[in-house]
C-alpha cells in the first residue's frame, strides 16, 4: 500500500511518544517530537540515544541505521512550527480527553489541510476528539503496543466519520514502520489489545493466587508480553 507521507510529528515526549518517534525515524521518516517541557525533550533524547546505542552494541541494529535515525529526529517545544509542514501527526500526550481535544483543535489550525491527525490512545476513542477539528475524516486511533520500540502490534481504529483514504494511509504508514497492523472496522471500548490483555491478566492472577507463580510468568511470556507485565 502506497503513501505520500514524508514528515511525521509526534506530540508528547513521554515513554510512548519518544519511542514512537524513534520508530518513525528508524523507518526513514523526517520526524519531530514535541513537548511543552524542554526537560522532557532532553530526557527523551538521552534515553533514546542510550537505548539505540545499546542496540548497536548488542547487534540488534546497525550503526549506520541508528546514525541516520538520529539525524532524522528533531525535538521541539514549538508545536505550531513543528506541524507547519507535517504530513502525519501521532498524538501521545497525557490520557486526558480535554487536553487531547485542545491539542487536536490547535493541530487543526496549524497543520496543513491534508495532514492526518491520529491519537495513540487506547482508552479515548477518536470519535471523542474528531469534532474538535474541521477535518474529522482525517482523524483516527493509531495505538502502538508498549514499549513501541519492542512490540510489533499497532491497532488502527477509525471512527464512523474516518475516510477510507485516512484508514489506508495510516495502515500504509504502520506497514512502513515495520509493524503488524491490527485493523478494526469500528470503535469498541478498549479496542482488541486491552481486552485480550485484561483477560490474560485476570487468568494469570488466578494462577498466581492458586500458587503457580512460575507457571503464570512463563505462560505470559509465550504471548509476547514483557516481563514488566508480571509486576
Amino acid at each position: 500500500m502506497k503513501h505520500n507521507i514524508n514528515n511525521i510529528t509526534v506530540i508528547g515526549a513521554g515513554a510512548m511518544g519518544s519511542q514512537i518517534a524513534m520508530v518513525a525515524a528508524l523507518a526513514g521518516f523526517s520526524t519531530t517530537v514535541v513537548d511543552i517541557e524542554q526537560v522532557s525533550l532532553d530526557r527523551a533524547k538521552e534515553q533514546l540515544w542510550s537505548r539505540v546505542d545499546r542496540d548497536v552494541e548488542k547487534g540488534r541494529r546497525t550503526a549506520e541505521a541508528v546514525q541516520q535515525a538520529k539525524e532524522l529526529l528533531q525535538f521541539s517545544t514549538d508545536q505550531d512550527a513543528a506541524v507547519a509542514n507535517t504530513d502525519f501527526v501521532i498524538e501521545a500526550a497525557v490520557e486526558n480527553l480535554a487536553i487531547k481535544r485542545d491539542i487536536f483543535a490547535q493541530l487543526d489550525k496549524t497543520a496543513p489541510a491534508q495532514a492526518i491527525l491520529t491519537t495513540n490512545s487506547s482508552n479515548i476513542m477518536s470519535s471523542q476528539i474528531a469534532d474538535a477539528t474541521n477535518r474529522p475524516d482525517k482523524v483516527c486511533n493509531m495505538h502502538f503496543f508498549n514499549p513501541a520500540l519492542v512490540m510489533q502490534g499497532v491497532e488502527v481504529v477509525p471512527h464512523e466519520g474516518t475516510s477510507q483514504e485516512t484508514r489506508d494511509i495510516t495502515i500504509a504508514v504502520t506497514d512502513a514502520f515495520g509493524k503488524d497492523v491490527i485493523e478494526l472496522k469500528q470503535e469498541i471500548p478498549g479496542f482488541v489489545a486491552n481486552r485480550l490483555l485484561g483477560a490474560l491478566r485476570l487468568e494469570a492472577l488466578k494462577l498466581y493466587d492458586a500458587g503457580f507463580p512460575e507457571s503464570y510468568v512463563g505462560a505470559v511470556h509465550f504471548f509476547g508480553v514483557p516481563r514488566t507485565f508480571a509486576a
